[in-house]
């Protein structure tokens, strides 16, 4: 390399570090905490409303409850926030008691097995299976202590359940007996998922690789996508560090072989031992940031633009179901039934697991959109936002579209001969028609105050809680971020290990 380009690079590198240092740490600490619902105490602790921004306001009620049970008027709502009990409409919510445990851990779905008032109430949570007494003030542990179960259904026969553990894998339990057994997924080659869409929609796509769901495969994207929060942190600090040893004047306040020592594994962390390793998340999460900081302008330009599945990073490929099962439910009378929300979108099995594929009778304009599906009694639904809404009895039921919630659905129950379903908004009721909602000005956010830690974290990530045109500026950052990512390696190359 040219002396005089060397030192051109240095230069930007080093200008470009210092104008960016501090916000890329917030956005550093911010994304790996963003890359993690699953953590507890983002979801429990909250901060005040009035802290963050309107359009995270927006999001806040879908927090409080995704999952709901209805008897006699009174409702046992849940979500990763905690768990309450209402009779009075949602005027006054009570928490749910968790027998022998401090606290409340997170629910991911509840399933009903021959319920009789709240009793064979069932609650798939971060700590394990939990059924709740008949009154619904209380729940006990039922198996699974400790065990991250992400979604359940009501199994083929009566006595017992299938669950998601962790969002990787399926388990059948026998609740009576506390047992949990693993449901083999794919034929030991792989999932034995076909009959994917051959294009995706560009925003969707671009959207999965910025939070980490598409470059690699399962759980291992989360984890580029880690290593380039850590790796821009890292590069922030020492990269500070380096300059701050390095500038004349400041050296007086170190000995020569201090000084000599700290910049030698300044340099070393920093350059081949974080930066190399980082740049390539670090280089995509900053561009694809760059759409997505202006998400509704270009959400209308990426209307109808799709991207041919094959060109995609391995992540889109369906190799594995690992950490991609977001919901289940298995049909009653049929063992070898099973349907499961993935970011593959809805697919069926009609062997217990062993092959997969895309619902084709679904009336979604994108069969490849990832969904909700849950099942209750023996009605199981779908909710796919913008999509619609639907549900389908057993055997070769068509889907029935409902009418009502304009977000996805996420739970549902009956009480007597009303259905009660939960979207992002509120709670419905069917009337007259059995597939027309109406909103039943049931009051759930009363259940839960205050902004959630993980919102707070997006809306600091976005720089809309600093001012709702940050986002200009989180622009010149990720450009910043991407010059780093460019230079470095090319400066490396000049000075590859001190």
């Amino acid at each position: 390399m040219p002396p005089r380009v060397h030192r051109f690079l240095r230069a930007v590198h080093k200008y470009a570090g210092l104008t960016a240092c501090a916000w890329l740490l917030v956005l550093a600490l911010t994304g790996i905490a963003l890359d993690h619902h699953e953590w507890r105490w983002l979801n429990q602790n909250s901060v005040p409303a009035a802290w963050t921004s309107p359009q995270i306001g927006r999001l806040v009620p879908g927090t409080i409850m995704r999952h709901i049970a209805v008897a006699g008027g009174t409702v046992v709502g849940a979500s990763e926030r905690g768990t309450w009990r209402s009779a009075d409409a949602g005027k006054t919510w009570t928490p749910v008691a968790f027998t022998a445990r401090s606290g409340q851990p997170q629910v991911y779905g509840f399933a009903e097995l021959d319920r009789h008032g709240f009793a064979g109430l069932y609650l798939a949570t971060d700590d394990g299976l939990w059924a709740t007494d008949a009154g619904g003030g209380s729940a006990r542990r039922v198996a699974l202590a400790g065990v991250r179960l992400t979604a359940i259904s009501p199994a083929a026969d009566a006595a017992s359940l299938v669950a998601v553990r962790d969002s990787s894998a399926l388990v059948r339990i026998l609740p009576a007996a506390g047992q949990a057994n693993a449901i083999a997924l794919g034929s030991g080659a792989g999932p034995g998922v076909t009959g994917l869409a051959k294009t995706l929609p560009f925003a969707r796509s671009l959207m999965d690789i910025h939070f980490g769901h598409g470059m690699l495969p399962g759980r291992w994207a989360i984890r580029l996508n880690d290593l380039g929060g850590v790796g821009m942190a890292v590069l922030a600090l020492t990269g500070v560090g380096y300059w701050w040893v390095t500038r004349r004047g400041r050296r007086k306040l170190l000995s020569m072989r201090a000084q000599r020592g700290t910049m030698r594994w300044l340099h070393r962390f920093h350059g081949p031992l974080v930066g190399l390793a980082a740049a390539v998340p670090i280089l995509y999460l900053s561009l694809t940031a760059i759409p997505l900081d202006h998400i509704y302008g270009f959400l209308g330009w990426a209307e109808g633009r799709t991207v041919a599945r094959s060109s995609l990073p391995p992540g889109f490929q369906a190799w594995s179901l690992d950490h991609e099962i977001e919901g289940v439910a298995a049909w009653p009378n049929d063992p070898a039934g099973l349907i499961i929300a993935t970011r593959f979108g809805l697919l069926e099995s009609h062997d217990g697991g062993r092959n997969w594929r895309p619902d084709a009778s679904l009336p979604v304009p994108d069969g490849d959109a990832g969904g909700n599906v849950f099942r209750v009694e023996d009605q199981v639904f779908a909710g796919f936002g913008r999509g619609g809404n639907f549900v389908r009895g057993p055997g070769n039921a068509v889907w029935r579209k409902l009418t009502g919630p304009k977000t996805a659905i996420t739970g549902a129950s009956r009480d007597g001969g009303t259905w009660y379903v939960k979207n992002s908004k509120a709670i419905y009721r069917t009337g007259a028609a059995p597939d027309v909602l109406s909103d039943t000005r049931i009051a759930v956010r009363n259940a839960a105050s205050g902004t959630p830690l993980f919102l707070m974290m997006a809306d600091l990530h976005a720089g809309v809680m600093i001012h709702d045109q940050f986002k200009w500026l989180n622009d010149v950052f990720a450009v910043l971020a991407v010059l780093l990512a460019l230079s470095g390696p090319l400066i490396w190359l000049k000075r590859k290990w001190i």
